[in-house]
């Protein structure tokens, strides 16, 4: 358990307050298992995706490296849980009822 936390530890943490989902980086993973996990994607370069989790997961990583290609590295950020629920929350109101932050 030790080993498999200790290449998680060094995540940096990054604030979403008021970071907006874009679907089409969503998409690259998968919306509904982006939606599922809450992983937010942040930004993708040919070299490089980068992405939000409410938590250190190493089994997140792993699923999340067999939908990339092998040159591809993941740029793993720690999100605040209720940070990341309100980035998806505010994604998806089709009512736009959560908007007035």
């Amino acid at each position: 358990m030790t080993e498999s936390m200790g290449r998680t530890d060094n995540m940096k943490e990054i604030p979403l307050r008021g970071f907006a989902i874009r679907p089409l980086l969503q998409g690259i993973l998968g919306e509904k298992y982006c939606s599922a996990n809450r992983i937010v994607v942040l930004d993708d370069s040919p070299s490089e995706i980068k992405v939000a989790v409410p938590e250190r997961s190493l089994a997140c990583i792993d699923e999340i490296r067999k939908v990339l290609p092998r040159q591809k590295r993941i740029d793993l950020y720690l999100g605040d849980q209720m940070e990341i629920e309100w980035v998806f929350v505010r994604g998806y109101d089709l009512y736009d009822l959560n908007h007035s932050c």
